[in-house]
């Protein structure tokens, strides 16, 4: 019988000791290993899980509802970034509510004398009339229309230099330019009228010239009614139409002028000792040149 060294048994058992303490560290740090992996917050994210990710993003979830902005008519015109439109400005939106308040406000008092304004445009007989009756009354409701005509000329003025981009050194912006031109306009009628006046009395022809100054106030009143709707259309209707409102409107208030001169020649005939000389000095004075002027500060 084989006999067994005692030290050998002894050898045999440490070592089995270690394998057996080796096996077990070995699967605790893999379950360690194992846990630590799934537990632990990195940037860099296993493949996995970033195709994992990608296909949850590209996969097209539709969405289910009752179909509101189904079938719609709404249309893209625009489907760029548009600038912002500061031709109209809040200052010029109240000015222009507040004129066509006055001029409703005066139509609507005023109503007779609005009526036998207009017929006297139109009839050299009711202008007479009016002219031999003066009334009161009917010049204050003149002097109404006058400032109306006035400012709404200011506010035409202005919006045909932002449109024309004038490009004038004493020329300011916003509203203090529509001031100007209102006050510009209003300036060179009440200029005209007094000296107009002033020659009455020099000359002993008062009633020929009040006559053409009623008949100068009844074109300026015309002219207000005419850019009453153009101020309107100018600064609320589409870009593309200003240019041709602008241009209509030009030519409508070139034929009342011509209208007017027409009357004043009929006025000024009737003169005793008249001379065709001395009205065509007044034209070219005080209707054509004014005329020329404007145009050439325009055109600076």
């Amino acid at each position: 019988m084989k006999s067994v060294n005692p030290q050998n048994q002894q050898d045999t058992a440490q070592s089995q000791s270690l394998n057996a303490s080796s096996d077990s560290i070995g699967v605790d740090s893999t379950a360690t290993t194992v846990k630590h992996n799934n537990f632990r917050f990195t940037d860099i994210e296993p493949d996995s899980v970033i195709q994992a990710e990608d296909t949850a993003i590209s996969r097209f979830i539709p969405l289910e509802g009752p179909g509101l902005f189904k079938n719609h008519e709404l249309k893209i015109n625009h489907p760029n970034a548009r600038p912002v439109n500061d031709f109209t400005t809040d200052w010029f939106t109240i000015s222009l509510i507040t004129l066509v308040g006055l001029f409703t406000w005066f139509r609507f008092f005023y109503y007779r004398i609005y009526g036998q304004l207009i017929s006297a445009f139109f009839n050299v007989t009711v202008t007479n009339q009016i002219v031999r009756d003066e009334s009161v009354l009917l010049q204050r409701a003149s002097l109404v229309l006058s400032v109306i005509s006035y400012l709404l000329a200011g506010l035409f003025l202005y919006q045909v230099s932002v449109h024309y981009n004038w490009q004038i050194i004493w020329l300011q912006k916003g509203i203090v330019r529509f001031a100007m031109f209102a006050v510009a306009v209003a300036s060179a009628y009440s200029i005209k009228m007094v000296t107009l006046r002033f020659l009455s009395n020099v000359f002993y022809q008062e009633r020929p010239v009040a006559l053409y100054i009623f008949n100068i106030f009844l074109t300026v009143m015309m002219v207000g009614l005419v850019l009453l709707p153009v101020n309107m259309i100018l600064a609320y209707a589409p870009a593309a139409t200003r240019e041709w409102t602008i241009e209509i409107t030009v030519a409508i208030i070139f034929i009342i002028f011509l209208y007017r001169l027409v009357r004043a020649v009929g006025i000024w005939i009737g003169i005793p000792g008249f001379s065709f000389f001395y009205l065509f000095l007044y034209l070219c004075t005080f209707e054509i040149a004014p005329i020329l002027v404007i145009y050439k500060l325009a055109t600076l």
